[in-house]
């Protein structure tokens, strides 16, 4: 039977604050890593970010950071980095670090510095623009990323300035492909009994989220529109008005349309040479969308998902938050842990091990409260 908590003998160090580098981390921990997390003594920046939960934290600190310790460490001074250093020599399996482009180095606490005292040791750069090229030395954050890869360009409607997508897209991807790396490097360590260097960064993390509209650009010469809830080209598939609120309809090869054509009340436009395949849908796809609208105008948001539910249909009504929280579905699947401190929901690791969820870790620690714990 598979474990629950597969990492719990690895050791991670991790020199990371605000979204990407903690979640990496947290996933980690959540696998059964024991996470040890260094601050500067003012904290991770995130610590500061947003709505505050209890003294020394907020939500976004919180929402990354739980089921690990925490150490705070004055990098500038002789005798933090000396301890930091004997620490990840002797006891790390894993250093993940984030701060500025060449602040590791000049610590040393690169990866030249740290390889050679361990060579078992997996270190891992957490960087914003790659580790090479001219813009390796510069910082950056997600949304400056998701406008620099392109993301931005093809989210929102057509005929409105270009949108950031509604969650931390590239953080929390840049997180789980440092995850991803660090699974397959410790297997490889498995085989060989040597650490090495593993990078991943922002912008390559945002390049990868943008294949398929990479590839439409080379194909066809043009750049990808925003088209909304949709996508340029493919239709019915996008946010349409019922009576009373929109619903998602995603209705994309032939069959699909002639159920979604029958139980709007017109089976005929699938016989109709603009709307009979999916290729002359996409050509025409101004008309698709209009003529779905028009119908769907007829009645409720609840009428048309139980109809369109029945027929087999795609479909799904957009939710707030809050309306996603409480649908039976989300609950039944137990992702959120709602037994956290104070109202402060834990959303579990979106996966399981025969069948079991692995555990939410305890509440993220309070500034440098574990230093004496590996002084001892």
């Amino acid at each position: 039977m598979l474990s629950g908590q597969p990492l719990r003998d690895i050791r991670v160090v991790e020199l990371g604050q605000n979204l990407a580098a903690p979640f990496g981390a947290l996933i980690l921990a959540e696998l059964g890593a024991s996470v040890l997390k260094v601050e500067a003594p003012p904290g991770d920046d995130a610590r500061h970010y947003g709505a505050r939960v209890g003294g020394q934290s907020s939500i976004a600190f919180e929402s990354v950071n739980r089921g690990k310790e925490s150490v705070t460490l004055d990098l500038g001074r002789d005798a933090d980095r000396d301890w930091l250093r004997e620490h990840i020599a002797d006891a790390a399996d894993v250093c993940i670090q984030s701060l500025r482009p060449g602040r590791a180095r000049e610590l040393g606490l690169g990866p030249d510095d740290l390889l050679p005292r361990n060579s078992r040791l997996l270190y891992c750069n957490v960087g914003a623009f790659g580790a090479q090229g001219p813009l390796a030395s510069q910082p950056g954050y997600d949304p400056m990323m998701q406008a620099f890869s392109g993301i931005m360009s093809v989210t929102g409607e057509y005929d409105r300035a270009p949108s950031r997508v509604g969650v931390p897209l590239v953080d929390w991807g840049t997180g789980m492909w440092l995850a991803l790396a660090v699974l397959a490097a410790l297997r490889e360590r498995d085989r060989s009994g040597r650490g090495g260097l593993v990078d991943v960064s922002l912008l390559e993390t945002a390049l990868s989220f943008m294949s398929l509209n990479i590839a439409a650009c080379r194909v066809t010469g043009k750049d990808p529109r925003r088209a909304g809830s949709g996508l340029r080209g493919v239709a019915p598939n996008r946010a349409y008005q019922t009576a009373d609120g929109p619903i998602m309809v995603s209705a994309l090869n032939d069959r699909l349309f002639a159920r979604l054509a029958d139980a709007l009340g017109h089976p005929e436009w699938a016989r109709d040479p603009e709307l009979a395949t999916a290729t002359a849908r996409g050509q025409h796809q101004d008309r698709v969308d209009a003529l779905v609208e028009g119908a769907l105008a007829a009645r409720s948001r609840a009428e048309w998902l139980s109809l369109l539910e029945r027929a087999g249909v795609p479909c799904a009504p957009i939710h707030s938050a809050s309306e996603a929280l409480a649908h039976p579905q989300v609950q039944a699947l137990g992702m959120v842990d709602e037994s956290g401190v104070g109202a402060m929901p834990r959303v579990r690791l979106p996966l399981r091990f025969d069948g079991v969820r692995p555990p939410a870790g305890a509440p993220a620690p309070a500034l440098g409260a574990h230093r004496k714990t590996h002084d001892g």
